[in-house]
């Protein structure tokens, strides 16, 4: 893309300036250290081993079962200036406990390295465990010469609403390092943007302009997001409301044999949110959100018919030009409980990706997930983004029905104890593959919570992912390639106890 926006906009922070001295008012030292032990099984389905497909390499390929302890640590600083100025550092070390090589996803490779100052590729390819990754580094200029307005400048965490298209950039590049094989915790979820926000009374304007990836320097092939987000919160049933508009380009995009795009891709979303509290013990929320634009056409493959290989089935970017139409929604419902012997708030929600038949070419229906910071579960959202099964199926943030659910209390009215359960039921929007049932299957989720004190708390999360029809199919059937179909009936399981200290 140009950098023209980007230029502009440090050319105008230039000229409107800042006081010309800044001393320190307050410097403040926070963080967090999480350690967390992970066993997980069958997450293939019982088909094949479960991979960790970020990172491209197999996890523990010869066990289909994984026991690993990882860690998190984050160190923020946080600095107050005068001239309402302040600044904001955090580093992040995440890493898998004692593997097997450093230079990568330890738990990820099949054969074992030394480890150290001795080891083959040197002291720095043999510690990437150690690794500190700059999650955030910004500067923010508050009263720009507005009394509203407010200026961010670096890198950030950006989350609009309950970051159904804009959040914790999770999907994008969870594990920088290498250093981890469970991507679904990752904590690095920040973007390098530059960011106006305005709140006056109850409205507020939040207009950002993010760089996703700079390539070439001296070309315009980067890839950037931008957009812009209106709400106001209301007196009236505690009421809010927003709308936004979030653009992502894409000027130079590969597809897998290295090519570049013929055209750039350009993807624009328009969405609207909002919260009401009719009655006092009832919240309702809903989000709403479309898409449109052009992607994927490999230079001199643009008109290349459609493949038949298991991955592109599923991938959102092929070798062929198509227009993007596709939808979203996100509706929810609480109630709070309070005659129980101990009081709960039960919830219902229904998440709708629009989703494309495999037969569609020049044209997709299929939601496309962005920078989608919100998840609703321990496995399904994650197949096809970071572990694959053996059977085909639509990842789990596109083409889908997602009913669910939920129940939170505190057991023994004991403010202390927490518990959370939700059950959640999968159907695709459009079949993929003829011969095959529609629904994924069902998953129960439970997260019990220990604050021991204010700044540790314990915690225990456990899922089952029950493969449904879609997966159990006859071994007549073959697919568009002309390929067995497998059937996968195993269930698949995770178990996760972490003990977590903010300071």
């Amino acid at each position: 893309m140009r950098k023209t926006p980007f230029l502009a906009v440090f050319f105008v922070l230039s000229l409107v300036g800042v006081p010309a001295f800044a001393a320190v008012e307050n410097v403040k030292v926070s963080g967090d250290i999480n350690v967390r032990g992970i066993y997980k099984d069958s997450y293939s389905l019982g088909a094949i081993k479960g991979n960790d497909t970020f990172n491209g390499t197999k996890f523990n390929p010869t066990d289909e079962t994984q026991r690993f302890v990882m860690s998190t640590m984050r160190l923020r600083v946080d600095a107050d200036l005068t001239g309402n100025i302040s600044g904001e550092v955090e580093l992040l070390n995440q890493r898998d406990w004692d593997p097997p090589s450093g230079a990568a996803n330890g738990s990820g490779l099949t054969t074992a390295t030394n480890i150290g100052p001795g080891a083959a590729g040197g002291s720095s390819a043999a510690n990437d465990q150690f690794d500190v990754i700059l999650n955030l580094a910004n500067i923010t200029i508050k009263e720009l010469y507005y009394p509203e307005l407010s200026v961010t400048i670096g890198r950030q965490n950006l989350h609009w609403g309950d970051g159904f298209v804009l959040g914790d950039n999770q999907l994008g590049n969870p594990d920088p390092s290498g250093t981890i094989s469970a991507d679904e915790f990752s904590l690095f979820n920040s973007f390098d943007a530059v960011r106006f926000y305005v709140e006056k009374g109850d409205w507020h304007f939040d207009a950002f302009a993010a760089k996703i990836a700079e390539l070439g320097i001296n070309n315009g092939d980067d890839h950037n997001a931008f957009g812009i987000n209106v709400g106001r919160a209301f007196s009236a049933y505690d009421a809010e409301g927003e709308m936004y508009f979030l653009g992502d380009r894409d000027a130079a995009r590969l597809n897998g044999t290295g090519d570049t795009f013929a055209k750039t891709e350009e993807i624009w979303t328009i969405g609207t949110r909002g919260g009401i509290k009719p009655w006092d013990r009832m919240r309702l929320n809903g989000e709403f959100a479309f898409q449109w634009g052009e992607e994927g056409g490999a230079s001199g493959q643009a008109n290349s018919p459609p493949t038949t290989s298991t991955l592109a089935r599923f991938t959102l970017n092929g070798d062929n030009r198509q227009n993007i139409r596709a939808f979203a929604y996100d509706l929810r419902a609480e109630w709070d409980w309070i005659e129980s012997p101990w009081p709960m708030t039960l919830g219902a929600e229904w998440v709708f990706y629009s989703g494309e038949e495999i037969s569609e070419r020049g044209k997709s229906g299929a939601w496309r997930p962005l920078y989608r910071g919100k998840f609703h579960s321990a496995i399904r959202e994650f197949q096809g983004q970071f572990y694959l099964t053996d059977p085909d199926v639509t990842p789990g943030f596109t083409n889908q029905h997602q009913l669910m659910v939920d129940v939170l209390f505190h057991p023994f009215n004991n403010p202390d104890l927490g518990l959370f359960g939700r059950w959640l039921m999968y159907w695709l929007d459009e079949s993929v593959i003829e011969g095959r049932g529609r629904f994924i299957g069902n998953e129960l989720d439970m997260v019990l919570t220990y604050d021991y004190t204010e700044d540790l708390q314990f915690k225990m999360i456990g899922g089952i992912f029950m493969p449904g029809d879609y997966f159990h199919t006859d071994a007549s059937v073959l697919t568009s390639a002309g390929q067995s179909v497998t059937t996968a009936d195993e269930n698949a399981k995770i178990l996760t106890a972490e003990v977590t200290l903010a300071f």
